[in-house]
């Protein structure tokens, strides 16, 4: 294999795109002796893992797998403790927040200087004011003791009815 070959396929390498056979392929041309110079490094990498394959013990992928998978829970179970603990701390906090706000509505609406305002600028047109509002009120209410009058008669001719029809019914009765 020429110098480009192998440059492609060690860009493939790398991005983790080559199969088996061209691995090997990359291992047998690093393993020559004339190497270029600008691939020296790589020739020492596909040497150290050439080493570092030959000398993997039996089970190591099984342990690690187990270890992996006991982080991987241990990690799970602290993390819904922390959610938990920071969900609680959460409410804590908003409930403080909400009777700190509530107590300081409280205190403003209670403590806050109430001034009344006046309306009128003079004491005659105050007078003429409350004089309109009383007339308006004395209007409202006769005429409310009018419907009141009006009610009270057609309740009265209504319970006349009601006595007349009953003493009609009771002598007729044998």
């Amino acid at each position: 294999m020429n110098v480009n070959e192998i440059e492609k396929l060690l860009t493939r390498y790398y991005d983790g795109l080559t199969n088996e056979a061209e691995e090997r392929e990359l291992k047998r041309y690093f393993a020559e002796a004339d190497v270029p110079p600008h691939l020296q490094a790589e020739k020492q990498f596909f040497s150290r893992a050439d080493m570092d394959c030959a000398s993997v013990p039996e089970g190591l992928e099984s342990r690690l797998n187990a270890c992996i998978d006991q982080w991987d829970t241990q990690e799970k179970r602290t993390l819904k403790v922390k959610k938990g603990i920071r969900l609680r701390r959460l409410q804590w906090a908003g409930s403080i927040a909400a009777s700190l706000l509530l107590l300081f509505s409280i205190g403003t609406y209670l403590y806050a200087p109430q001034t009344p305002k006046d309306t009128c600028a003079t004491p005659e047109e105050a007078y003429a004011q409350a004089q309109k509002a009383l007339t308006t009120f004395s209007v409202a209410l006769n005429k409310g003791i009018a419907e009141m009058e009006t009610a009270q008669a057609t309740a009265t001719r209504m319970q006349e009815n009601i006595n007349e029809q009953l003493n009609r019914i009771n002598h007729i009765k044998p």
